[in-house]
């Protein structure tokens, strides 16, 4: 029963902001015929209750409802990843900024919080172990380095990263000098 009521406490709070995330359905490649049809008008306002003072509101709409009209601009394109890439590649991010912003709003937002608790977990672990002992800037760039091992590992396979890494590292101003005896 315990378990039960906290699932029924945390659903409410989890999902109270949804309404103010509707307008991620105007970049939804699944549900572009149906907007061709009826614009999305609540969704569209949600953008702009939200974010508006990044959009211009009347372009927007139009960029939107090219998008949705113009089969070839829709292509088979099934993720906005996908669409991002395909706008910078046909240069049409400058032809079509306010849609651009858009797709790069929704693609930033995560769908879950499971990133940022990740993160928390990680920093955790790190003042754990390190029981602030250490400043700062050294405890964030020792976190970064955690959350993104799978990036660092995968630059460790470069020939010249652990040389860029260490050239880096002589070039900052130190208390004590280093020397090689």
């Amino acid at each position: 029963m315990a378990i039960l009521d906290n699932i029924l406490e945390q659903i409410p709070r989890r999902f109270s902001n949804l309404e103010s995330m509707l307008f991620i359905e105007l970049a939804n490649p699944e549900k572009f015929d149906d907007m061709r049809q009826v614009f999305p008008e609540e969704a569209f306002q949600s953008v702009l209750k939200s974010y508006g003072h990044h959009f211009d509101s009347g372009r927007l709409r139009s960029e939107l409802q090219v998008l949705y009209s113009d089969q070839d601009l829709q292509g088979n394109r099934g993720k906005l990843c996908d669409y991002l890439v395909f706008l910078k590649d046909m240069e049409l991010d400058s032809a079509m900024p306010q849609l651009y912003k858009l797709f790069s709003l929704v693609a930033t937002i995560g769908a879950t919080s499971a990133g940022v608790e990740r993160s928390f977990s990680c920093l955790k672990r790190l003042k754990s172990y390190t029981r602030n002992t250490m400043g700062q800037g050294r405890l964030s760039s020792l976190a970064l380095l955690a959350i993104e091992r799978t990036l660092v590992k995968s630059l460790e396979k470069t020939p010249s990263w652990y040389n860029r890494v260490t050239d880096h590292f002589l070039e900052k101003e130190r208390r004590a000098e280093f020397t090689f005896k």
